[in-house]
This record gives C-alpha cells, structure tokens and sequence, in this order.
C-alpha cells in the first residue's frame, strides 16, 4: 500500500547527509535523485526557498548524466527519501516536474 511507504519516510536530515555522501564520492546520479527528493520534499512543507536551491542543483546533476540510450534515463529505483521517482529520470523530466521551483529560483537569479 502506498500510504504504509509513505508514513515510513526518512527524516531530512538523513536524505540531506544521502545527499551529501553522494556528492563527495561524485555519483552524479544518486546525487541527482536525493536531490530531487530534497526538492519535493521541502516543498511539501513550505520549504520554497530550501526546494529551489535542491531544484537547481539536481537540475545541474541532471544535465551532466549521460542520455545516449534508454538504459541511462531509465530508474532503477522506484523512490528515494520517500519520494517516488519518474519512470525516466533525465534532464528534461527533472525541469518539468520541477518548474515551479526552477522558474522562482531563475527568477530570483535576474
């Protein structure tokens, strides 16, 4: 059941130190995913500004992960932190599901 994975979720604090070990050990995509998931989370909560900084930076991960075959845009995970990923995770998807953070943070960038 869907509800039972979603009562089970991590803390931030565990998804924000994920999040950190992946980008020490430089795995652009793990990276990426708990990023998005930092992203949706926070902004489930009213975190905005926190979620826009987490959009962009798995908006940058993103854009650096290889899309030559459907093997690399493909999820091998079907959530991270709690937060169910896309079915294909690339660039494209992560700047529509996440555009209105990414609108509001290249707003404020002007």
């Amino acid at each position: 059941m869907v509800d039972d994975e979603v009562d089970q979720r991590p803390a931030l604090s565990e998804i924000r130190k994920r999040y950190e070990d992946e980008c020490f050990f430089q795995d652009d995509r793990a990276s990426a995913e708990y990023a998005y998931a930092l992203a949706v989370r926070l902004r489930e909560i009213g975190l905005l500004s926190e979620a826009r900084r987490f959009a962009s930076e798995c908006l940058e991960l993103a854009e650096r992960l290889s899309t030559n075959t459907l093997a690399d845009v493909v999820s091998t995970k079907k959530s991270v932190g709690g937060v169910p990923l896309p079915e294909l995770f690339h660039e494209g998807v992560v700047r529509s599901r996440l555009a209105d953070l990414l609108d509001a943070a290249s707003a404020g960038r002007g």
